[in-house]
């Protein structure tokens, strides 16, 4: 039950996986135009899809996207804040170092006054709050976002194997139950964030995530094999 009710809750974030260097581009309303040859465009619908990105990891002091549940006020960078990033980006583990940021931002507060990061896969968007810069563990929290970006990469039946082997659950009303115990707090709120969570002290900390769970090192483990070893 628990896998069917996934695979049809995530059919539609699989659905277009773009490549680590590739953004995703939404279905697009073109309007009509005139090309310089004097050919006429009507107006055409253009299908979702992916584009390359030319340039990666820009820092960026403003930009036009707007941020679903947080309304960060984007502020300029400071030439040591850059340098902390690109450390801390500099440790990524094999698999997360593949992927491209098209933006790089630094924002005040997101939602919660100690979140210190988030992420947008679509967009590849790293957003850095002020609170970051006050964590001790900074690398865990650059590899926990850009395991965010990396999610919709994963094989749909490791997903599954995931949240099965880390102990979630179908309701009666067919919505994904959360495991009584679990890896970190906020893995209660989704299967998505509790897999991010697994990756993050996979990477962080091994040893407490095979005490946690064994079933779930393994298959923790299967996951990172596969794309650590795809080159």
């Amino acid at each position: 039950m628990l896998g069917i009710l996934i695979f049809l809750l995530f059919t539609k974030v699989f659905a277009l996986t773009c490549e680590p260097y590739e953004i995703y581009i939404r279905e697009q309303l073109i309007n009509a135009y005139t090309k310089l040859d004097g050919t006429k465009v009507p107006v055409h619908s253009r299908d979702a899809h992916c584009r390359e990105i030319t340039r990666s990891n820009y820092f960026l002091d403003k930009t036009t996207q707007k941020f679903n549940n947080i309304k960060p006020k984007i502020k300029t960078w400071t030439a040591s804040e850059k340098k902390v990033i690109q450390e801390n980006l500099a440790l990524l583990p094999p698999w997360l170092s593949k992927y491209f940021l098209k933006e790089i931002l630094r924002g005040d507060i997101g939602g919660h006054p100690n979140n210190p990061a988030a992420s947008m896969s679509t967009t590849r968007t790293l957003l850095i709050f002020d609170h970051f810069f006050k964590e001790q563990d900074k690398r865990a929290i650059i590899i926990h976002e850009m395991a965010h970006i990396a999610f919709t990469s994963i094989d749909p039946d490791l997903f599954v194997d995931i949240s099965t082997a880390s102990g979630w659950t179908a309701g009666d009303d067919f919505k994904p139950m959360a495991p009584k115990k679990l890896l970190l707090p906020d893995s209660q709120n989704s299967i998505e964030e509790d897999l991010i969570n697994h990756i993050e002290v996979y990477y962080t900390d091994p040893p407490k995530l095979m005490t946690f769970n064994p079933l779930s090192f393994v298959v923790i483990k299967k996951i990172i094999d596969s794309k650590e070893n795809n080159k």
